[in-house]
């Protein structure tokens, strides 16, 4: 019984696959008979039915699995098209992006160094008077290793010590003398940088006389 039931099954599988096969076939047979009658009833009388069935079939499903591949390779085609289209618009506009970016970085950087580089001339315009360069001038006169304080200068020239400390604070703020170990009645001592010796030589030399007018620059 189930070796039967089996067969059974095999062959209803077999007739509804070679029905779906035929059917193509089949429709056509019907087509013609409508179109060519003698030509229809010729093939069912010499017993060629099955024959004709079968080719019609054939070459329908052939021409459907032609039709199929040209259809999906034009698909991957367009699709290839497509995907590129995609990717060159998209590095395009990255591209723009960056090109955007690289630009406004480069303007903030050349307003930052714009910036910075005015920041640096100002600060490098530094207003020296004649008691600066009167403490410049003695600090030469006196030789390298030599300590200057704001009491010898005030009892030099003739002024008060904090008002001499406050020259001596600028030109230490701008490397013209430097800070030393020790003091002298509470005030700093302080020497001469290599710095602030170029600085008077070099003065000397544009300057025929080293007093000079009030608001020399550095």
């Amino acid at each position: 019984m189930i070796v039967e039931k089996w067969l059974t099954a095999l062959r209803d599988a077999g007739s509804a696959v070679y029905n779906a096969f035929a059917w193509p076939g089949d429709y056509g047979l019907m087509q013609l008979s409508t179109l060519a009658p003698e030509v229809a009833a010729n093939l069912s009388t010499q017993g060629n039915q099955t024959t004709a069935v079968f080719i019609l079939s054939l070459i329908y499903w052939f021409l459907v699995v032609v039709l199929v591949t040209i259809i999906v390779r034009t698909c991957r085609h367009l699709a290839r098209i497509v995907t590129a289209a995609l990717h060159t618009i998209a590095f395009r506009i990255s591209l723009e992006l960056a090109n955007a970016k690289t630009k406004l970085v480069c303007k903030f950087r050349e307003r930052l160094s714009w910036s910075r580089s005015r920041v640096d001339n100002d600060t490098l315009m530094v207003e020296f008077d004649k008691l600066d360069l009167a403490i410049l001038k003695s600090a030469v006169a006196k030789g390298p290793g030599f300590a200057l304080s704001a009491p010898e200068l005030a009892e030099k020239f003739a002024l008060r010590p904090a008002q001499v400390q406050r020259s001596l604070d600028k030109l230490c703020r701008n490397s013209m003398i430097n800070s030393v170990i020790g003091s002298t009645d509470g005030f700093d001592n302080y020497q001469l940088t290599d710095s602030g010796s170029a600085f008077v030589a070099i003065y000397e030399r544009q300057q025929p006389c080293f007093a000079a007018p009030h608001g020399t620059r550095a």
